[in-house]
């Protein structure tokens, strides 16, 4: 091999791993921009009495959160998505009808720093909504499934599902 051979050789191994390295790079940024436009939902209980009292679904992550899907139980019976039908059925259970945000748009979009009340009402009174906080503690239990801008994430919450029995319809 003369000299010419090696040189060839070596900037032939050099570029290889160049394009490597530049491969795992792009990789990482990918993958790093991803992460920092992620959405992250939390389930909020609020009981202020005088104030505004419910559950509350909030985007705590930086970017927007696409629900593409949602699950409903009370009392252990799945009523469906969180849309028209399984809010009328949970609001036929209250004395005084509360306000709702339904999730009937595919996807529904939080956006990142958001908050919406899905199940609220004003001027909470203990005597006349006391069967409202009743069913956000201990009977309604909900799966929310969102992604990120990116998509494909199916990023899962959880409120409540403990709860419900081993092979309870919908689990």
């Amino acid at each position: 091999m003369n000299a010419d051979t090696v040189t060839a050789i070596c900037a032939t191994a050099i570029a290889s791993a160049s394009f490597v390295v530049s491969v795992q790079q792009g990789r990482a940024s990918r993958q790093h921009n991803r992460h920092s436009v992620r959405p992250v939902l939390t389930l909020w209980n609020y009981r202020r009495v005088g104030g505004t009292t419910g559950i509350s679904l909030e985007n705590q992550g930086l970017g927007p959160a696409f629900v593409t899907t949602s699950q409903v139980w009370l009392d252990q019976v799945l009523l469906g998505r969180w849309e028209h039908d399984a809010v009328a059925s949970i609001c036929a259970e209250l004395r005084e009808r509360p306000s709702v945000v339904e999730m009937n748009r595919k996807p529904w979009v939080l956006p990142a720093g958001a908050s919406r009340f899905l199940l609220s009402v004003d001027n909470y009174d203990g005597a006349r909504h006391s069967d409202l906080w009743d069913l956000i503690k201990n009977r309604l239990a909900m799966k929310i499934v969102y992604d990120s801008v990116y998509g494909g994430d199916a990023h899962e919450l959880a409120y409540r599902m403990e709860t419900l029995a081993e092979g309870t319809p919908g689990l």
